[in-house]
């Protein structure tokens, strides 16, 4: 039985591909379908002391969570003991994301110009990245930015095109009625938001904005 135990062992060594060479193909066959950047680079966070071979267990589905994967794997170790075992492997991936040039203040509109693109991991990136920044000039920061801080689209919200205190013409549209009279805003607004206005008598509505000039009632 020993001889048959030793045989077996030995065959797994010999036909077993190395686990670095496992690591790679695996690796880079996921990562690739993972993400459409090409700039990546992985390291396996730590290995056991002693061992003649590991062979990976490929899992059914590739998941990194943050920048770490966590990968089955079969260690024969020295001893002849086969035991199963997670091994973690930290990956970095690289792209093009855009950053601040220069500190925005919370609620200041954006322009074009207050950005660059620098190469960065996104791995350890919190955020929905925005990589493009047509019509950024729509939008305003919620936070107060520092130069080199990552744009995402949780740290912007659209610029109000309506502000408090702006007169507007407010429309009532009931079937083929159709009432408009002026209002004053109560609150600012993007266009699609829905804000209070007060009328110069002082009755409330809450409305939908259309544009910086016009808005439909609600209730």
């Amino acid at each position: 039985m020993s001889v048959l135990i030793l045989i077996i062992l030995s065959l797994f060594i010999q036909t077993s591909v190395p686990f670095k060479n496992q690591l790679k193909n695996y690796m880079n066959k996921n990562l690739a379908n993972y993400t459409t950047s090409k700039s990546y680079e992985y390291e396996i966070l730590q290995l056991p002391d002693s061992y003649k071979s590991i062979e990976l267990l490929k899992p059914n589905e590739f998941k990194l969570k943050g920048n770490l994967v966590y990968l089955p794997v079969k260690i024969l170790k020295n001893s002849g003991r086969v035991i199963k075992s997670i091994i973690t492997v930290r990956v970095k991936i690289f792209r093009n994301v855009i950053v601040t040039k220069k500190q925005i203040n919370r609620r200041e509109k954006l322009e074009p110009d207050d950005f660059k693109y620098e190469r960065k991991d996104i791995t350890v990136i919190k955020g929905t990245l925005i990589y493009s920044l047509d019509k950024i000039d729509l939008y305003r920061s919620k936070v107060r930015k520092q130069p080199g801080d990552v744009l995402t689209a949780e740290s912007i919200e659209k610029a109000p095109i309506v502000n408090v205190g702006d007169e507007l013409r407010a429309k009532y549209i009931n079937g083929n009625v159709l009432v408009t009279f002026q209002a004053f805003a109560r609150q600012e607004g993007a266009a699609g938001d829905t804000i209070t206005i007060i009328t110069k008598d002082k009755k409330l509505f809450k409305g939908k904005i259309i544009d910086s000039k016009n808005l439909i009632l609600i209730e």
